[in-house]
């Protein structure tokens, strides 16, 4: 494996046993709803707004341990190519009738509700209700059940699924959209590493990025990861079999095209990690097998530094 990918997850478990042993701090300002009613996260470390309109889905990621820029790839109507690829931790399905989605830039998912509670003291946010159809954002058939419980530089998430019987799907994914204007690099536990450039495609087709549970695990944890020089977002499997049971579920990467194109807007280029129940590529589509499944993930934002600032004491 890559190092910096064997030091990224080492920080991550270091981080997770030091949380396990202090135990929570003072969390009790970390979770806010907005006037608008969107709940916004911010402990110091990290910062996520999980928008009402888009079914609580979130927007405006923020590493405050690195650089405190903005890391998603949100962007309004009029600058955005696709209403889909926007969001960060974003529920999507899709099926022969243009699929359902949480969150949709030009829909309104008011299918969705969001109450914040407490999980042995750490601030969660529960949200439950339906996906929502692409096609005219009207109530989907999809219904889902996620619980995100915040950590000092993490949250756990515990995301569970129903899906009509014998309904067939192309993919079913949990996107992770960010902006590629800072991240450089993607990898992931299966050890492959690629760099990203800035509007430009490096992984147009996500199909040919899939990786099976199987490939993944080899030892050292499941996760993908994608990082720039000031910080990095890793999305990690705790229970890597509940995915693994899934007979097309793995990880993937979606990157492009490019902006430089004619044919496309501008802000087209992102990195979109996936978390797949069912992947993309498939040549039919596919049920879900079976059509209720949970799943758990943790979601690390972790600030890393760059080789002058590490040797040159800077």
């Amino acid at each position: 494996m890559h190092y910096l990918a064997i030091a990224s997850l080492a920080a991550v478990i270091v981080t997770a046993d030091d949380q396990a042993s202090l135990g929570p701090q003072d969390t009790s300002q970390w979770l806010q709803r907005d006037d608008n009613g969107d709940w916004l996260f911010d402990n110091g470390h990290y910062l996520l707004r999980f928008a009402r309109r888009h079914g609580y889905s979130g927007v405006e990621v923020r590493n405050l341990q690195g650089s405190g820029q903005r890391l998603d790839q949100y962007w309004s109507p009029e600058l955005t190519f696709s209403p889909m690829c926007r969001f960060f931790d974003n529920v999507s399905f899709m099926d022969t009738q243009g699929g359902e989605i949480q969150g949709y830039l030009t829909h309104y998912n008011s299918f969705v509700t969001a109450t914040a509670t407490e999980t042995d003291g750490w601030p969660t946010l529960v949200l439950k209700g339906s996906l929502q159809r692409r096609n005219d954002g009207a109530q989907g058939c999809v219904e889902f059940e996620k619980t995100l419980v915040f950590r000092e530089s993490h949250y756990d998430a515990t995301l569970s699924v129903r899906t009509p019987a014998a309904s067939d799907f192309w993919y079913a994914h949990v996107w992770f959209d960010v902006n590629d204007e800072w991240c450089t690099r993607y990898a992931n536990s299966a050890g492959d590493v690629m760099a990203l450039r800035r509007g430009l495609a490096d992984a147009e087709e996500a199909q040919l990025t899939l990786r099976s549970i199987r490939e993944l695990d080899r030892g050292y944890g499941v996760w993908l990861s994608v990082s720039g020089p000031r910080e990095e977002i890793l999305i990690a499997l705790p229970q890597p079999a509940e995915l693994g049971a899934l007979p097309y579920a793995g990880v993937t990467i979606f990157d492009g095209p490019d902006e430089a194109d004619p044919q496309h807007d501008s802000h087209q280029s992102h990195e979109c990690m996936a978390l797949a129940m069912i992947g993309a590529g498939l040549s039919q589509p596919a049920p879900l097998e079976p059509n209720e499944v949970t799943l758990h993930y943790s979601v690390h934002f972790v600030a890393t530094r760059d080789f002058h600032t590490l040797y040159d004491g800077d």
